[in-house]
């Protein structure tokens, strides 16, 4: 029966858009890593993002208001080890860096973190081309991602997140109980 490939009940085309032109680049904020580590607070409410697991956690007075970032982003680590970070609380990052949120209601934006997070070894391979690995932000605003209806991205968003927590309770969460069971015997 026509229309009815694989279990789907049509098979309609996916539009595939450039990331700069469905989604909104922010920049971050001046702070060099020498700064981040003076202002740290490790109860403080904003995260700011620096290159690798970087990370620092400041007051809101720490950093301008206009460089605060209030949405759901996916955050480009762009020099040294190239990937994304997904964040759903108040952040910035190092202005080297930048970030994309979603202004439009047809793009799920964690549904793009994922497909950005599968093509990581793509931007990697661009940005080994350079004596310290980095991409520029067409490399990212270029790039074009598939747009399925929204339905669809949650419905991925939702398997992905899963079996993220998955993976998670596994790396994180288990060497934590063996550790605690040695303790314990002994």
């Amino acid at each position: 029966e026509e229309g009815t490939t694989k279990g789907t009940k049509s098979a309609k085309k996916v539009e595939w858009k450039p990331l700069g032109e469905v989604l909104v680049r922010t920049k971050g904020t001046k702070i060099t890593a020498g700064e981040m580590k003076i202002l740290h607070k490790s109860e403080a409410p904003l995260k700011i993002f620096a290159g690798g697991k970087t990370v620092a956690f400041v007051n809101y007075d720490d950093i301008p208001e206009k460089d605060i970032n209030r949405e759901p982003s996916i955050i480009v680590k762009s020099r040294g080890f190239i990937g994304f970070d997904f964040y759903d609380k108040p952040f910035s990052h190092k202005n080297e860096m930048w970030s994309y949120h979603s202004k439009n209601e047809n793009i799920n934006i964690k549904f793009v973190y994922y497909f950005l997070k599968i093509n990581e070894p793509y931007f990697q391979n661009i940005g080994s081309k350079m004596q310290m690995p980095q991409i520029a932000t067409p490399d990212t605003d270029k790039f074009t991602i598939p747009i399925p209806p929204l339905t669809e991205q949650a419905r991925i968003v939702s398997i992905l997140d899963k079996f993220d927590a998955l993976t998670t309770s596994i790396t994180e969460g288990l060497p934590r109980e063996i550790e605690l069971r040695q303790k314990q015997y002994e």
